[in-house]
């Protein structure tokens, strides 16, 4: 018995000690799920489309990544081991995915094969977790995923008690990975009762299977959007919830794992950048619900999936920071000291993987709604990374520069826009609306180029304040926003706004070329114009 701990030991001990990436843990994780889901494709007796094939690996995809974040944090909170050393443990253990379904079709010769989650009330709950998952019901699976879950208890009270030799601490370990995996497998149950709970439909003892179906597992129109699967649906309403719950995971992990650089990720989103990108969500919301009201159907999942997206343009805001970063390092030096790299708060090549990640993660939050919003922040973070990165780098090209940032903003709006579309796409959408934001803002973006003259002008990067100055950018580009207030009155056809363009872009001109207001707090006072200005432009246009 000795040797055998002394060797487990060891081989733990080899495990925390070697290192592995972001993108090579994301990586392989990804294909692990890819081969469960094969296994699951190859045994299936029916047909299996691709639309369904895809839905089914994004399931079983945040069902257990999830299931492993969720024990990756349990293990470092009871060992008291940073998460980054624990990754090479948890990658290994993210093989026991896979088992389940092989262990079901030799249990049942073939012909079960598919897990499910547990529907029940509070009470049935309660005596399947006490009886662990209870008496299983015939016709649907759960050996497999029974001795799974017994697996990933063991291997994590093992690790815990080889690196703390401490029982009760390993048995609280060992309870609180049970509690987690038989919450994931019967999430279901628990969204149901929330939302009974809120809505006050039902009281939460009277649930049964059938009444949490109803909750969670029927088709919902999402604004435009619609999933019409009826077999499939469940999963779909509950993607809408995990990815929203995986970000909060993965960020709590990150935030353990190390604090300093969490918070220089934080720190770096540019909270102006994250309204402005907001704003632009939410007047395509607006504006698609003005030109299809009758596709307004509030319901928690509609809800869930306007925050999924909205999640989904933040993060493919923050992977073209990180793409800005990296390709203006030398720039930051001199403009931007304070940032992750130039105070060596992140090597280059970690800090470039973790945008890889937070790439994926944008464009996995547009695809749990539909592939129109995975391809809309695709093209939106291609524009980015044409923006910054060799060999286009367009920033360095004034007048190009903001019209490709223009573009970009349109596809965040084009987001909310869709959601209330459905299938129609754009065809609500007036040419003067597209016209009078895409000009605005090419005229209006060079207001964010003022902070950085000092290292654009060292290293080339003509922006109109390096090539006029300060004060003769501060003059070319408070007339430029000027004359995108006074626009708004004739691409829009309303005289009633004269007089309000005429305020607010008169304000906006002495703003910017206020030598009072410092370079970084331009784009905040110009939102707040903007934003007010845009109040009142919808009261008077739309409303």
């Amino acid at each position: 018995m000795k040797n055998i701990s002394e060797k487990l030991k060891t081989a733990v001990d080899k495990l925390l000690e070697s290192q592995i990436n972001i993108v090579t843990w994301t990586v392989g994780f990804c294909a692990m799920i890819g081969l469960r889901s094969f296994i699951e494709q190859i045994t299936i007796p029916f047909p299996f489309p691709v639309e369904e094939a895809i839905l089914e690996y994004l399931h079983n995809f945040f069902f257990f990544l999830l299931s492993f974040v969720a024990v990756w944090l349990i293990l470092s909170l009871f060992t008291r081991i940073k998460p980054q050393k624990l990754a090479t443990i948890i990658f290994w253990g993210a093989w026991l995915s896979i088992f389940p379904p092989l262990i079901d079709m030799v249990k049942s010769q073939g012909s079960v094969f598919w897990s499910f989650y547990m529907l029940d009330n509070p009470h049935g709950l309660f005596l399947k977790f006490v009886t662990f998952f209870g008496n299983l019901p015939s016709g649907i699976v759960y050996f497999g995923t029974k001795i799974v879950f017994i697996a990933a208890i063991l291997i994590v009270a093992a690790v815990v008690y080889i690196n703390t030799k401490k029982v009760i601490r390993t048995i609280f370990s060992a309870l609180c990975v049970y509690t987690v995996l038989f919450a994931m497998g019967s999430f279901p149950s628990w969204f149901a009762f929330a939302y009974s709970f809120f809505a006050k439909a039902k009281k939460i003892s009277e649930l049964q299977g059938p009444d949490i179906i109803q909750i969670v597992g029927v088709p919902y129109k999402l604004f435009g959007v619609e999933f019409a699967n009826l077999k499939y649906s469940l999963a779909f309403n509950m993607n809408l919830v995990y990815f929203i719950l995986l970000i909060g995971l993965l960020s709590l992990l990150f935030w353990k794992s190390d604090k300093i650089k969490f918070w220089a990720v934080v720190k770096n989103t540019r909270p102006p950048q994250l309204v402005y990108h907001a704003g632009l969500f939410s007047i395509g919301l607006g504006l698609g619900y003005l030109a299809y009201p009758g596709n307004y159907n509030l319901n928690v999942f509609s809800v869930l999936a306007a925050l999924d997206l909205l999640l989904g343009v933040w993060l493919a805001w923050l992977a073209s920071v990180i793409i800005n970063d990296i390709y203006d390092f030398e720039i930051d030096k001199i403009s931007n000291p304070r940032r992750s790299l130039p105070e060596n708060i992140f090597k280059i090549k970690e800090y470039a993987e973790l945008g890889v990640v937070i790439f994926l993660l944008s464009l996995l939050g547009g695809l749990i709604v539909g592939l129109k919003f995975f391809v809309l922040l695709f093209l939106y973070q291609f524009l980015a990374w044409a923006y910054s990165a060799e060999p286009y780098r367009l920033k360095k090209f004034p007048g190009v520069a903001t019209f490709i940032s223009s573009i970009a903003s349109l596809l965040i709006l084009f987001v909310g826009f869709f959601l209330f579309s459905g299938d129609k796409n754009l065809t609500g959408l007036s040419w003067r609306v597209i016209l009078l934001i895409s000009t605005a803002l090419t005229l209006s973006l060079p207001i964010k180029d003022f902070k950085d003259i000092e290292g654009d002008k060292k290293y080339g990067v003509w922006t109109i304040p390096v090539l006029l100055g300060e004060s003769g950018g501060r003059l070319v580009v408070s007339a430029g926003v000027f004359i995108s207030f006074m626009l708004s009155v004739f691409l829009l056809n309303e005289l009633r706004l004269f007089w309000w363009a005429i305020l607010f872009g008169g304000a906006s001109y002495l703003i910017i070329t206020s030598r009072k207001i410092k370079p970084h707090l331009l784009f905040w006072w110009i939102l707040a114009a903007v934003g007010a200005y845009g109040l009142i432009l919808m009261k008077i246009v739309f409303l």
